[in-house]
């Protein structure tokens, strides 16, 4: 995904197709968070969040960027709704001036919830893994700068004490998967079906490893959501009356 200057209304989202697109994003994140930082106020109210977990095959992406539109487009939003993928975290997590301008940009209250997050998360789960460590503080601070959406990286369990949240899994049948796979990737039926069980056996590995639950269990999620059943827009609109109903955003 790339972002566009929108004046005031800050940054639009729009999907990402090249390496030096990708680039040119965090850079422009960089750029918003240092701006911001400038001139945010010593304390400001809690901000809504999203996480999306999703099977493989899922369009996740899509749904990512077409919510934060939406979300954007409300009436009394600031426009600054941003996606974050594993691929914008990851790289964040890397880069010492990304991380210190998303740290700049909270407030001293967040900053503080962060800390007392990081100690107590792992001292449960000791780790040496630098890089795990990294990744949770950048979800973390994500989930607590507000008017994210964050896909992947285990969003729903490290945002999940924050009660701004609204935590959704994408899934649909694996027939359904397996052509999104097909289309998006050029693979043949027998190809696509392996990639959907590695990489769901991956997640899945991954998040009862760290997080020692199961990526399933919908006890986790606000909303379980199956693509195949209705059209993006449907769906779209279910998430925003859910977030209404959890009192997330005023009355549309």
């Amino acid at each position: 995904m790339a972002a566009r200057k929108k004046g005031q209304g800050g940054f639009g989202v729009v999907r990402v197709q090249t390496e030096r697109e990708r680039d040119q994003y965090v850079a422009a994140l960089v750029s918003q968070w240092e701006s911001e930082a400038k001139r945010k106020a010593a304390e400001k109210g809690d901000l809504p969040f999203v996480t999306i977990s999703r099977h493989f095959g899922c369009k996740a992406m899509e749904f990512g960027l077409r919510l934060a539109e939406r979300l954007n487009q409300r009436k009394g939003t600031d426009g600054n709704w941003t996606v974050f993928d594993q691929e914008i975290v990851r790289r964040i997590a890397q880069d010492l001036r990304m991380s210190r301008a998303l740290t700049d940009l909270l407030t001293e209250g967040s900053q503080a919830r962060i800390t007392s997050y990081m100690t107590s998360f792992f001292y449960q789960r000791p780790t040496q893994d630098e890089i795990f460590r990294n990744t949770v503080r950048v979800v973390r601070s994500l989930c607590e700068k507000g008017h994210t959406v964050v896909i992947g990286r285990g969003g729903c369990r490290i945002g999940a004490d924050l009660p701004k949240g609204f935590h959704l899994r994408l899934t649909a049948p694996l027939e359904w998967r397996t052509k999104q796979v097909m289309a998006t990737y050029g693979l043949t039926e027998q190809e696509s079906l392996e990639r959907i069980r590695l990489m769901d056996k991956e997640r899945e590995s991954y998040f009862r490893t760290n997080f020692q639950a199961d990526l399933d269990d919908p006890a986790f999620f606000d909303l379980v959501l199956n693509q195949a059943r209705f059209p993006m827009d449907g769906l779209l609109d279910v998430v925003v009356k859910g977030m209404e109903a959890r009192g997330l955003l005023p009355p549309g």
